[in-house]
């Protein structure tokens, strides 16, 4: 199963990139589907990495990032994703970005995410987990846009991270 989101930004390519590729390992700092996420770094790392993934703390619990793809000067890099709660019916799990400039000062970005499922189970979750999928990465590159165009992290992002730490409390 694929899902693509994608969405113009009005801000530089470079800025978006700095974002989502650069800071890779703090993309809790904008996205609300994400609590809290830490760099990982080993010699696995794709070449000009700066880090070879991220631990991303979400609703579902963690999920263990790792970069399988990383080319700054094209603006673009792909990873895969694994969670211990993660259905025993999804082989693999893999989302890639690319950004690219439109002029000066806007980019469009777009993402791909690639989940695998085994195929008797396609049948009956593929449709659902595609609505379910499909909300998150709205909202990521609506979040995205906004935190690129304002330097702030989106309203839902702030209201998530309230949430989560008033559970913590």
């Amino acid at each position: 199963m694929q899902i693509k989101q994608q969405v113009t930004i009005n801000a530089s390519a470079d800025k978006v990139w700095e974002i989502v590729g650069s800071q890779y390992g703090q993309v809790s700092d904008w996205i609300s589907a994400v609590h809290f996420s830490e760099e990982s770094k080993s010699a696995g790392a794709p070449h000009h990495a700066p880090i070879s993934g991220r631990v991303c703390e979400t609703d579902l619990g963690p999920f263990k990032e790792t970069v399988t793809r990383y080319d700054a000067g094209n603006r673009s890099l792909a990873y895969t994703a694994q969670g211990d709660k993660m259905p025993f019916f999804i082989k693999q799990m893999s989302n890639a970005w690319q950004i690219t400039p439109l002029d000066n000062h806007s980019a469009k970005v777009e993402m791909c995410l690639e989940v695998s499922i085994l195929p008797v189970f396609n049948l009956v979750m593929g449709p659902i987990m595609r609505l379910q999928m499909g909300g998150i990465l709205k909202n990521a590159v609506e979040e995205l846009k906004y935190y690129a165009e304002t330097g702030m992290p989106h309203p839902r992002k702030l209201e998530a991270q309230r949430n989560y730490e008033l559970k913590a409390a």
